[in-house]
């Protein structure tokens, strides 16, 4: 009888140490920050630090999509995961011009090469090769609410074929949201992805090095009416500033405040 319940008691034991260190399904899903890499300029598995000056912020999002948002580059694409598996795939980069790529061309040369992931303590994450070599090791990155970063769902916006200041709504068949992560943004459509770099000082707000997957003249996925995405490309080159209500809804202003885009908090 004893011997059962010794047993009993070391089972229990066994499941909850093994619990601990297991992922729960939602801790992916979130912002993190890179902090160690596999560097492709180097031969060895050891990682190189990131510099304590850029900001390279990975996004997973419980859809399966992640975004990459970098001090130039933007890098995106779909990922899966089971368990402590992980499996990055349709992975694309915006290719800007910049002065030192060497952290981004080893961010989309490490990824596809990533296997399984573990979180520790609920803020240290690494991905790991099929081997166990850790290739990328990130913190989480959890912003204030009263901040402009988060996830915002367009709702009003400056069209380019109209001539008035009044706004056209977004027809409630399409998805299109910003994504604002500290210097980086990513705006998903229902077909194309804008993406670049802002910056934000006291309500004055700017937006820059502003690209589009321009799938359709890429001929990977035709876009059946590309208004809406062309109109939010041009609005963000005139954005100079913001006004935030309630920390619920943002309007985007040019420099004569007239609102080009509003969106809600999702």
């Amino acid at each position: 009888m004893k011997t059962n319940i010794l047993t009993a008691i070391m089972l229990a034991l066994a499941i909850l140490v093994g619990s601990c260190n297991s992922p729960s399904d939602n801790a992916l899903y979130r912002e993190w920050r890179l902090e160690k890499y596999n560097c492709i300029a180097t031969s060895s598995y050891g990682l190189t630090q990131v510099n304590g000056n850029c900001d390279f912020v990975l996004q997973f999002d419980n859809t399966g999509v992640f975004h990459c948002t970098t001090d130039c580059n933007t890098i995106s694409g779909s990922f899966e995961k089971s368990k402590t598996a992980l499996k990055f795939s349709d992975i694309s980069f915006t290719e800007l011009a910049c002065d030192n790529m060497i952290v981004e061309r080893s961010i989309v040369s490490n990824l596809p090469c990533i296997k399984s992931y573990e979180i520790t303590d609920d803020s240290i994450l690494v991905l790991k090769d099929d081997k166990g070599h850790i290739l990328m090791e990130l913190i989480s990155y959890d912003l204030p609410d009263e901040s402009l970063c988060g996830k915002w769902r367009l709702e009003k916006y400056n069209s380019i074929v109209t001539t008035s200041n009044e706004l056209t709504d977004v027809n409630e068949e399409s998805d299109c949201v910003l994504q604002l992560n500290n210097t980086g943004f990513v705006c998903t459509t229902d077909c194309n992805i804008i993406s670049g770099n802002f910056v934000e000082d006291n309500n004055i707000l700017g937006f820059s090095n502003i690209s589009m997957t321009e799938k359709s003249i890429e001929g990977i996925v035709s876009c059946d009416d590309m208004e809406l995405e062309r109109s939010i490309e041009a609005n963000l080159h005139c954005v100079k500033s913001y006004e935030l209500k309630n920390n619920t809804v943002l309007y985007l202003k040019d420099t004569y405040g007239h609102i080009l885009m509003e969106l809600t908090k999702q």
